[in-house]
């Protein structure tokens, strides 16, 4: 029998506070569903282990994105990332390989190769579940889009201008929620995932913290929601749309809401023979009072900040030339907080998908 070549991977991390463990385990080998690699995440330095039946070119590994090591080093420095909440500034990678106890090839990376050391602008709004983050050692569907998402999740804490952090921070959460939903077109996506979240309370329970200290004021003044309907609901063939759309709700505070917007879309209503069930809706729950968190976490993340990235993808906001603060740089602020802590909620709640 062949022996196999053996790499020992170690980052060294500059300037870290902390030698403690923070996993110790394996990583499934990407295509060989029987075979892992070992990896140990300290506070100060990460270090895989692997076997390979064939030498390896190591100068490729940072060049080639398909390279089986570079995603393991990937998923070890994402879970480093998400567990201390800051990038590690990396001192050195040395990569040695070994056959019979004999070392055949090395490579030692130093600081002075990377290219700058990004760093987060902001600690995370809340703290990933160090349990469930350990899917992304698996190889499946799901562990490569939760991944994914972190990644992305990680790239928009880098960014300065608000909008690119909530293109970021969307990419992360639309391949979150086709996984969870397993749908493919954005509609249905979101039909499933606010059934999804409605109907599993602890998959948004950080969000859901935030929103419930929001009045029906706090929404009504937050949020464009004559923009939203007007856009959404433009033509009187919408109507029953908007219908369902009100309908859908149970939240008090939605409904006061939906009083005071109501008039916007009352003619097209009334023509269609559906205003006195609407009002009727309306009026019912407002008076029952019942607040209900996941209502409000569903038409924030996902019916609004739909209508909010489809406005600047298709090129129908006004870029910003210089960066002076307005009430859409504040608003697209206070989204991003929100979608950032909903996505950290879906990858904490990993194992209900």
């Amino acid at each position: 029998m062949k022996k196999k070549y053996k790499y020992k991977i170690i980052i060294a991390i500059r300037d870290s506070a902390s030698s403690d463990v923070l996993y110790q385990g394996t990583s499934q080998y990407p295509g060989g569903r029987s075979r892992f690699d070992n990896v140990l995440i300290k506070g100060d330095s990460l270090s895989l282990e692997c076997d390979r039946v064939t030498l390896v070119d190591l100068e490729g590994i940072f060049e080639n994105y398909q390279s089986g090591l570079y995603g393991q080093i990937s998923k070890s420095i994402l879970f480093y990332i998400s567990t201390m909440g800051t990038i590690p500034n990396i001192e050195k990678i040395s990569i040695a390989v070994e056959r019979g106890g004999i070392v055949v090839k090395n490579k030692v990376i130093n600081s002075d190769e990377f290219k700058g050391h990004p760093k987060l602008l902001s600690p995370l709004r809340t703290s990933f579940d160090a349990g469930s983050l350990k899917t992304i050692f698996d190889e499946s569907d799901k562990s490569s889009a939760i991944l994914k998402s972190i990644s992305h999740l990680i790239r928009s804490k880098t960014k300065q201008d608000p909008f690119d952090r909530f293109d970021s921070l969307w990419k992360s959460f639309n391949g979150l929620y086709k996984t969870i939903t397993q749908k493919s077109k954005d509609f249905d996506c979101h039909l499933e995932l606010r059934k999804f979240i409605i109907s599993n309370p602890s998959a948004s329970k950080n969000i859901a913290h935030l929103t419930s200290k929001m009045t029906a004021l706090d929404l009504r003044n937050q949020l464009r929601w004559r923009a939203l309907i007007l856009n959404d609901f433009d033509t009187i063939k919408k109507t029953k749309a908007f219908y369902e759309f009100v309908t859908r709700y149970t939240d008090a505070r939605l409904m006061k809401v939906f009083e005071e917007t109501l008039p916007y879309r009352k003619d097209f209503l009334k023509s269609e023979n559906r205003l006195s069930d609407v009002e009727k809706h309306i009026n019912t729950h407002l008076n029952a009072g019942v607040k209900n968190e996941q209502e409000v976490v569903a038409i924030l993340c996902i019916k609004y900040m739909y209508f909010v990235r489809n406005k600047s993808a298709h090129g129908e906001r006004m870029d910003r030339i210089i960066g002076l603060g307005n009430k859409e740089v504040k608003e697209i602020n206070w989204l991003g907080d929100l979608l950032e802590i909903l996505i950290i909620d879906l990858v904490n709640a990993s194992r209900l998908y």
